[in-house]
């Protein structure tokens, strides 16, 4: 076991995958498998207190795997990519997977051009049953001011590489970085942003757990800790943004527990949310409704 301060990998590896996990015995062997046929010379696994057989499977499949008390998930992947000495990173969630030829090809542009940060693809939804759902770009161009004004990131971690510099240089910069245990990718993505560019093309990088983690479960904790890192850095930045008012969070919330179980293939408890969405504010869900939000990656 190799501890975060005492990386040993030679420096002039390529990529390095990282891997946050919580209790993800059922799943850490495939994401360290799809890792591994992406052409990663690193796989470091960060037990973030796991109370199963997280730790001892990862190991053997041939990762390396850091043990931490339960931290939440934006610790992990500090820690992770601290003990990383490669030049390119992947944060991996436990119950995704890398598409190689995807990650393969975002390793290309980011050597074709250096003042990239990330360079990602497109995603590929997985569903409980194992349906694949392929879903568009969300938007482009992607840079800190669509981050903060669209207040949403374009993709999960496991979509993009990045570029382990741009990374290092994100974490000194101002203003002081908020660190929540919610959407800390989407800060993370904020603060790449800042310090490089970000390419997005449509070609799948990753395939997607759609069963719903922690952003669902306490989806409106997902969405306050999302509105505070908007607001803190559209602040820092003097950039004027709409945030969103208590209402329109509780009904955000709901919109992204109906999504969540309608692409995972549970309709009954989709339309059970839709209707707990509709009831928050008759007049504007209805005049919505003909979009179907929920539906919408």
């Amino acid at each position: 076991m190799r501890t975060p301060d005492a990386p040993d990998a030679p420096e002039h590896l390529r990529l390095a995958v990282v891997i946050p996990a919580f209790r993800a015995q059922e799943t850490i062997r495939t994401a360290i498998f799809s890792a591994r046929e992406s052409g990663a010379e690193e796989i470091i696994v960060v037990d973030d207190g796991s109370d199963d057989g997280t730790a001892d499977m990862a190991e053997r499949a041939g990762a390396v795997c850091i043990r931490q008390a339960n931290s939440g998930a934006a610790q992990a992947r500090s820690v992770g990519a601290r003990a990383a000495s490669a030049e390119y990173i992947v944060f991996l969630d436990a119950d995704d997977e890398l598409i190689p030829s995807g990650v393969k090809r975002s390793v290309e542009l980011m050597d074709e051009d250096p003042t990239l940060a990330v360079a990602a693809g497109t995603v590929v939804g997985l569903t409980t049953t194992g349906e694949e759902r392929p879903f568009p770009v969300r938007f482009s161009p992607v840079h800190t001011e669509s981050l903060l004004v669209v207040g949403h990131g374009p993709w999960p971690p496991c979509a993009a590489v990045v570029r382990r510099a741009a990374y290092e240089r994100s974490q000194n910069i101002e203003p002081q970085a908020l660190k929540p245990r919610f959407a800390e990718d989407y800060e993370m993505l904020v603060r790449l942003s800042m310090v490089g560019a970000i390419s997005v093309r449509d070609d799948p990088t990753c395939r997607y757990s759609l069963a719903g983690g922690k952003s669902v479960v306490s989806a409106i904790d997902a969405i306050e800790s999302k509105e505070n890192i908007r607001q803190h850095y559209a602040s820092h930045l003097g950039l004027a943004i709409e945030i969103m008012t208590p209402r329109e969070r509780e009904m955000a919330a709901l919109v992204r527990v109906a999504r969540s179980h309608w692409s995972s293939g549970r309709r009954f408890s989709a339309a059970r949310t839709v209707l707990a969405w509709i009831a928050k504010n008759p007049l504007t869900a209805l005049t919505k409704l003909k979009g179907r939000p929920w539906k919408r990656n």
